[in-house]
């Protein structure tokens, strides 16, 4: 049996009189409580079985004790009169800011509620404050109309129910204890001070003395080193002895929770891997966290939120995947092909986010036919069928969303809309989602209870409500008990451990900087001594605090980091003059000598299995290929990129962007321009338009073809922004068709034409966008909205082969090719003729123009076919030629494994000399 957290023979005296013992939070009474049970149950006989409860609470508890036994009473004190809940008290805050006018008077109600509390506990009113600064004045109209909302509603804070108390005890309406016992207190309210005291005229502090404890002082680079120094300490000496208390203080624990979980829960696997810190079912636990989850952020709640949250106009389109995958939804019960499906659909929608109407639309099968000519009516069926909820809910949103409803209406509601997504899903919930479920029951129980504010409110105010109490309330999992803790500052004084260890005691962080509330003058602050105002009480306190862990722990262990971010750190100063220790001496295994970076399970050996595979020749009558000259480019760049892009189809999931995409912008200057020039056919017409003209038909035309693409693309239904795309196209394309009047004259010959070029079985079909006609010679054309380079077509894997292709597919042979870089600031055309049909073109010499244009289509025809040989015959192999081209195929990388290429490598050469392997090995 572990030993108890509390030296429970500093209490038997006061338990044995049926003395009242205070402390300042639940934990620390249940665990006096809970020691005392141990204590008994081992003492007494077995013929005895049971004892009497001992008068142990927290100050909190006992106070709204007190409070209930005048209620019992019916006392004239408390007659009619109720403590404010925290949310009606948000809304009542919410009231009496708004009146204000400010913007986001949300933002204000937390200070304003603290505020009024910290006064109340100081036993001082808001018309003592002094000063007339706006932000006095501000609180005392904004308490003055909170105050006068509570007496309307028959209303009490919390505190004002404890003066109330006080007042019992006065008139004798609550019995005087003859003694009261407190425990664990650094700092009390003058409030519950003077209760204490009026409550018994004999008030005795309980103190642990432990005079011989070992205090080692250590000190890490950095904060993160600094945890698993603590961590695999603890996990060090639980295997040494299991049966002792360890503990581990974390100062900013609830903001770090899940770090240091994890930190902790990796230290506990690395000394054995059959211990866990989670313990969802059963499984041992050998560590506890005090700090809890806000409940709005566990993983059942979380997604019960989502979906209600998913009724309020748009949602974002993260919020719509997180349905179609959560285990919690009737999308669970559903093929993942049909979810992967659904995902590919809402991403090729292109917004950042949905409708419920424009979801369902999303995602709603499309009518399928197998190869049988059958149509797939079952599969459509069960997948429709569990898009019904959404449809009906949809209907319910048409008719009844925007009414006005009590939050009991609004609560059932939520109830049945769960329910029919399927919330909380089919599986068998473990032991922590069966915790958290309870939670939210009780917490609906809450936002039920919230009628009494006697209103009505929308969907908006409804659900806003209902996530405010979610985030309120804590989510702590009941766990058996466990020799590590894992607790924060305040939380851990009182407790006994055998070994203790305190992390973050550097100079900024203990004792506790001063932190002046804004609402209230700094000098009146510091008259009254209020919390966190004067530096002199926050040393105070960190003095009692650390004097109550070493009385409380045989051995004692503080750290501080030397370093945070690019910030020096010194030590606190209540811990400088403790003697300088190494975290070596502390633990006798080596692998925690000196901590790394990732626990030492994570580091393996290399666990692939390597095969020398090639991939299967491509055959055109097993499987269709699409991808135009993009596939030629794409064995240039990577030929095992092109065998999953081509011909495993592998493609990038779509992301939402503002505006149009690149790609969108460069088709909307080829649909302009095929517009134009299909009207023009030849510069002379071009030449001969005046320049009225011209500006007339751009804009007609670009006018034109917005207004056609806006049904695709939302963001030019608005005038602003397509006005401004307007101006953008009329000015790149003016500046464009002045150098399109530079050139020698010709004739726009094809159009879009489609054409196709084979190598052997393989068949590119391709698309040019214009080839124009110069006396009896032709030049292929293709639009470019980017930076061109010519040299990107040359070597023996050209890395853009758009053109090259296009010329070995033209027929007749063309006798030169150009991209047209129409990029604003940069407008030229970019290729090679045979006749030097541009004026960027560059001749060296008496260079024989036709006969350099021969050989570069020789060039071209020999480079190409290799690349084309390549992908035919199943080279994939992931070999990087231009690096810069792969950097911008990211996405491919899970597939292409082009990190662990070293390690590969270094495992095929392993390989080679072992077993004589050889070829290419597929990973």
């Amino acid at each position: 049996m572990l030993p108890a957290l509390i030296d429970i023979s500093l209490f038997r005296d006061a338990i044995e009189r049926d003395c009242l013992i205070l402390t300042p939070n639940q934990r620390l009474a249940a665990k006096i409580t809970q020691a005392w049970g141990e204590q008994i149950s081992a003492d007494l006989t077995q013929s005895c079985s049971a004892w009497k409860q001992p008068r142990v609470y927290s100050v909190d508890h006992w106070l709204r004790a007190c409070w209930d036994e005048l209620q019992d009473q019916n006392h004239s004190l408390v007659r009619g009169l109720a403590i404010v809940g925290t949310q009606q008290s948000r809304y009542y805050w919410e009231r009496a800011i708004a009146d204000d006018g400010l913007e986001q008077p949300v933002n204000f109600v937390k200070l304003a509620g603290d505020t009024l509390k910290a006064l109340e506990n100081w036993n001082l009113r808001a018309d003592q404050v002094p000063g007339e600064n706006p932000s006095v004045e501000y609180f005392k109209r904004w308490s003055g109309r909170f105050d006068e909302l509570l007496r309307r509603n028959k209303l009490l804070t919390i505190q004002r129910s404890w003066q109330l108390v006080g007042q019992g005890f006065d008139c004798s309406a609550l019995n005087r204890e003859a003694e009261i016992m407190v425990y664990g207190f650094q700092s009390t309210p003058p409030l519950q001070a003077a209760l204490i005291a009026t409550a018994s005229s004999q008030v005795t502090r309980l103190e642990s003395v432990n005079s011989s404890t070992e205090v080692v002082r250590i000190e890490a680079e950095d904060s993160p080193q600094e945890l698993r120094l603590a961590a695999s300490w603890a996990a060090q000496q639980l295997k040494i002895n299991p049966e002792q208390r360890i503990g581990i203080v974390v100062p900013e624990l609830n903001s770090s929770l899940q770090r240091v979980a994890r930190v902790v829960n990796e230290a506990l696997n690395t000394v054995d891997n059959n211990t866990s810190l989670e313990n969802p079912d059963g499984v041992k636990v050998i560590a506890n966290i005090s700090a809890g989850t806000a409940l709005r952020d566990t993983p059942m709640v979380h997604s019960a939120l989502l979906m209600i949250g998913l009724l309020k106009d748009k949602r974002p389109l993260s919020e719509w995947l997180h349905l179609l995958y959560s285990p919690y939804s009737a999308f669970d019960q559903l093929p993942l092909s049909f979810r992967a499906d659904s995902e590919i659909q809402l991403r090729k929608r292109n917004r950042f986010d949905f409708s419920l109407s424009q979801f369902i639309t999303a995602v709603t099968p499309k009518h399928k036919s197998n190869d049988d000519g059958l149509d797939n009516k079952d599969n459509q069926l069960d997948e429709s069928d569990a898009l019904n909820p959404l449809r009906h809910m949809r209907d319910y949103e048409r008719r009844q969303i925007n009414s006005q409803q009590s939050f009991a209406a609004w609560g059932e509601f939520f109830v049945g809309y769960l329910t029919d997504l399927g919330w909380p899903g089919k599986r068998t919930a473990n032991s922590i989602e069966y915790q958290q479920r309870q939670h939210w029951n009780r917490l609906l129980e809450q936002f039920t209870g919230l009628d009494n504010l006697g209103i009505e409110v929308g969907l908006s105010t409804a659900f806003k409500h209902l996530q405010q109490l979610a985030q309120d309330s804590v989510f702590h999992p009941q766990t058996a008990d466990a020799p590590l803790q894992i607790l924060g500052l305040l939380e851990g004084s009182g407790l006994r451990f055998d070994q203790l260890w305190i992390v973050d005691m550097h100079s900024q962080n203990f004792p506790a900087s001063v932190a002046i509330n804004q609402l209230l003058p700094a000098e009146f602050q510091r008259l009254h001594q209020m919390p966190h105002s004067l530096p002199e009480r926050e040393l105070e306190i960190a003095n009692q605090l650390l004097q109550s862990y070493k009385n409380n722990s045989g051995r004692l262990i503080v750290s501080h980091p030397k370093i945070r971010g690019e910030e020096q750190l010194d030590p606190s100063p209540l811990i400088s003059d403790i003697p300088l220790g190494s975290h070596k001496v502390l633990n006798s295994h080596k692998l925690f000598d000196s901590p790394q970076p990732h626990p030492p399970w994570l580091y393996q050996d290399y666990q692939c299995q390597l095969l020398a595979d090639q991939a299967p020749p491509y055959s055109p009558r097993l499987e269709t290929i699409r991808g135009g000259s993009n596939l030629l480019k794409n064995q240039s760049i990577c030929p095992f990129n092109a065998f999953v892009t081509h011909r495993l189809k592998a493609e990038p999931l779509e992301e939402p962007s503002q505006g149009l995409s690149a790609l969108d912008r460069g088709s909307l200057l080829h649909e302009i321009l095929f517009r134009l020039w299909g009207i023009w056919k030849t510069s002379a017409t071009l030449q001969a338009l005046s320049d009225q003209q011209l500006q007339q038909q751009l804009a007609t035309t670009i006018e034109q073809t917005l207004t056609e693409w806006a049904p695709r693309h939302p963001i030019l239904r608005g005038d602003r922004f397509r006005g401004l795309e307007q101006q953008r196209l009329e000015k790149l394309l003016t500046q464009w068709l002045e150098e399109e009047k530079l050139r020698p004259p010709f004739e726009v010959v094809e159009l879009e034409s489609k054409n196709s070029v084979r190598f052997g079985d393989l068949e590119i079909n391709l698309r040019l966008d214009r080839v124009d006609q110069i006396g009896d010679k032709l030049l292929i054309i293709d639009y470019k909205s980017g930076a061109v380079k010519e040299s990107s077509w040359s070597g023996t894997r050209p890395v853009d082969p758009q053109l090259p292709l296009y010329v070995l597919a033209s027929n007749p042979r063309a006798n030169g090719c150009a991209f047209a870089q129409i990029k604003g600031g940069k407008i030229k055309f970019v290729g090679s003729t045979d006749s030097k049909f541009l004026a960027s073109e560059k001749v060296t010499g008496d260079t024989d123009l036709s006969q350099q244009w021969a050989e570069q289509i020789d060039a071209w025809q020999s480079a190409l076919s290799n690349l084309a040989d390549e992908f035919v015959n199943g080279h994939a192999s992931v070999e990087v030629y231009d690096q810069t081209q792969f950097g911008y195929q990211d996405y491919l990388l899970p597939l292409n494994r082009w990190s662990e290429e070293a390690d590969i490598n270094a495992e095929v050469t392993g390989s080679i000399n072992t077993t004589g392997i050889s070829g290419e090995p597929s990973q």
